[in-house]
Parts: C-alpha cells; structure tokens; sequence
C-alpha cells in the first residue's frame, strides 16, 4: 500500500481513495474466489473476466481465472489513475493503452493473495499481452454461492 499512495495522480477524477478502495475489493474478491464452483455464463463472464467468443468457443474452463482476473483489474486500476483520462468505465473493456501499469505493483498484490511468491513482473506484463490479444474484457466480478 506505501508504494501505490508514492503513484503519481494522472489529471482524472479517480481520486487515490477509490483506487484504494478499488484494489483492497478486487484483492478480497479474488480471495474468495472459487474457481471450482465458478461456470461460465451465456455472456462468456467467469471470475471478473468476458472472454471473447472465438477464446472461449469448444475450450475449457481457462485456467487461473481468479489470478488473471486480479492482474487484469490491478493492471486496469493502476492505469486509469496514473492516465491524464478524465473518465475511464472498465466494465467490457480491455485493458486500456493510456497510463502507467506498474506491473511490479500489480505482483506484489497478486503474491500477497495468492501467497505463492512466484508472480513476477515478466508474467503480470505476458498476461496483460495475452490478454489483450485474446480479447479478453473485464466484466463484474461475483462471489459464487
């Protein structure tokens, strides 16, 4: 958290409290998250993650949605404040161009809820690049039951 408050503020209306609201949720969604009692919906949304159609026809449940996810949101989170972007709605899209990432951030959190120490910043910028490429969006997340 010290490290996001030193985050410079883009000129936006995404104030440093709701970025850290923002994060603190997400962090605990992805806590909770259960990938096992999880399906994909008719909108191809699983975990806080749209998959487009052509990445989620005849596949599988993906893998690691609940860590993708996270990375996706921080990554989307850390942009929108750093960005001169004066508004910025990130349900349905993908992760935006404008604005500083910070992966190393994003990987501090991820390790910090995942507990496992071994997300880097090399694999929080592939997955970012992955994504995008896949046509992956961010959609609400929900708790499952």
């Amino acid at each position: 958290m010290d490290k996001m408050k030193k985050l410079q503020q883009g000129d936006n209306e995404f104030p440093y409290g709701n970025l850290e609201s923002s994060v603190l949720s997400t962090c605990f969604l992805a806590a909770k998250y259960l990938s096992e009692k999880d399906q994909m919906d008719s909108r191809r949304r699983i975990g806080g993650l749209q998959l487009s159609v052509s990445a989620s026809k005849g596949k599988r449940k993906p893998q690691n949605v609940g860590r993708n996810s996270l990375i996706l949101h921080l990554s989307t989170f850390l942009k929108f404040y750093t960005s001169d972007e004066s508004t910025f709605d990130w349900v349905g899209k993908k992760l935006p161009a404008f604005g500083q990432g910070h992966p190393e951030l994003v990987a501090k959190f991820v390790n910090a809820v995942y507990n496992d120490k071994n997300i880097g910043t090399e694999a929080v910028e592939r997955i970012n690049r992955k994504s995008h490429k896949d046509g992956i969006r961010l959609a609400h997340w929900k708790l499952q039951n």
